[in-house]
């Protein structure tokens, strides 16, 4: 009876502990989540219905935890997903509009706000959008108070407006590294499912033309700009916790997710989402020169990426397309978006008091093919006149002064990394996508210093 006993007490000690260790196995949950995800993309694209659903019930369970939570930071996960599953839904025909993501992410971050006694550091943030309004007034002048009217404002002022917001709330508590490197995660899963769904499309294709533009077909279906994008920025992210982060587990699965989105980025043949990544990554990087083993493990990590990536990835989607690969990539040939932003600054001169209006260049620019802005700098110029400078010039304000505040080498770099991917995405693309508004509110964050990274936190998404 009593041996019975000890080992009944045994075997529940070794079921404890085994649980234990599932639960806080970084590797296994990574694993799990990314399976989950890859279903999830063949579900939402099989049933349109689904991706609805899924679209508005993270809404709601965003609302819910802004309703319900102690901690205000405990909304950041919904909007990171929100960010990454933003053009999933477009790819999946979900039943939500164009412009859903950044006012999702609106709502839940301004509802959380609500529920703070005091909001600090609003300052400047609200004067980024204040300084934007005034044109409204030319918009509303040349269409009414019509539908076209709204859908332009709402086009282009949504990112202006998701920008503010996120700016603000930010700046609302003190993050540590570890809360970080969960958010990234939450970026990460629904980006795996965007890889899952460019990558099928891929493999099943009958037929692909590689030429000199981007390829729907390898994109999933969706607009490569966009796709390349997010794939992008999940390479990014998970590459940065790679290095970043003090705990082994997942780091393996988490590069080797990195150069899968990378790899398909690359076959999107939309160079915009590569350009990001490499950018951000590399300054971050040189910014881990004064902290060596981080600064080791990066240029280490960098230089195996770039090693695959060079003798064997770009070799071989070279001769998969045809040599048309490295004749996109080597193109530098930003011509079309040159001819846009010229043409953006001309009326800018013409008008440099409040522009034309949110909207309105397209329809005003002399000599150029209709086209919406894809670089917003200009945009700010030509539509917003001086408010656009000005507008400018505080984005810049704030993000020089959460640079310089970063407690450390290592949040330095991360505020880099999140500071120059919507950069270098706005000079391109506008502001497409949520994660601009998301990344630029993230490097604005307040750092707690002296952080204790846990085992459970680096994984969790």
């Amino acid at each position: 009876m009593v041996r019975t006993t000890k080992t009944h007490l045994t075997q529940t000690n070794r079921s404890l502990s085994n649980a234990r260790f599932v639960r806080i196995n970084p590797t296994l949950k990574i694993f799990l989540m990314v399976i989950l995800h890859v279903a999830l993309a063949i579900a939402l694209r099989s049933f349109s219905i689904l991706a609805t659903i899924h679209a508005l019930m993270v809404f709601a369970i965003g609302l819910w935890r802004a309703i319900t939570a102690i901690d205000i930071k405990d909304v950041v996960p919904v909007a990171a997903y929100i960010t990454g599953a933003e053009v999933l839904w477009r790819m999946t025909d979900a039943g939500i509009f164009w412009e859903f993501g950044k006012y999702a992410t609106v709502a839940i971050f301004t509802l959380a706000l609500l529920k703070q006694r005091k909001i600090t550091g609003m300052g400047l943030p609200v004067l980024f959008f204040i300084v934007l309004a005034p044109s409204i007034v030319l918009t509303v002048n040349d269409f009414g108070l019509s539908t076209r009217t709204r859908e332009l404002i709402s086009f282009n002022l949504s990112g202006p407006l998701a920008v503010s917001v996120c700016l603000i709330f930010f700046r609302q508590f003190k993050v540590e590294l570890s809360e970080l490197y969960g958010w990234v995660w939450a970026i990460a899963y629904p980006i795996i499912s965007i890889f899952t769904l460019a990558a099928y499309s891929t493999l099943t294709a009958s037929e692909i033309y590689f030429g000199t533009e981007s390829v729907f077909v390898t994109s999933g279906g969706y607009g490569p700009n966009q796709v390349s994008a997010v794939l992008g920025l999940g390479a990014l992210v998970l590459m940065m916790w790679a290095i970043s982060a003090k705990n082994q587990g997942g780091r393996l699965l988490a590069l080797l997710l990195a150069l899968a989105l990378l790899t398909q980025s690359f076959l999107t043949f939309s160079r915009g989402g590569v350009y990001n990544f490499t950018i951000a990554l590399a300054a971050a990087i040189l910014h881990l020169m004064g902290k060596p083993s981080k600064f080791i493990r990066g240029v280490f990590v960098l230089l195996i990426i770039g090693i695959i990536v060079a003798n064997t990835i770009i070799p071989r989607l070279d001769n998969f397309t045809r040599g048309a690969l490295s004749q996109r990539f080597s193109d530098l040939d930003v011509s079309s978006r040159f001819v846009l932003a010229r043409a953006d600054l001309e009326l800018f001169f013409s008008n440099p008091i409040f522009g034309v209006g949110p909207g309105m260049a397209v329809f005003l620019r002399q000599n150029v093919f209709y086209a919406a802005a894809h670089t917003e700098y200009t945009r700010l110029l030509s539509e917003h006149g001086i408010g656009g400078i000005l507008a400018l010039l505080i984005l810049i304000i704030i993000l020089i002064k959460s640079y310089f505040k970063a407690p450390d080498i290592l949040t330095r770099a991360w505020v880099v990394a999140l500071a120059a991917w919507p950069i270098v995405e706005m000079a391109h693309a506008a502001m497409r996508v949520v994660g601009i508004a998301l990344l630029l509110g993230m490097a604005t964050i307040k750092w707690k210093t002296n952080e204790k990274i846990s085992i459970e936190d680096d994984a969790s998404g």
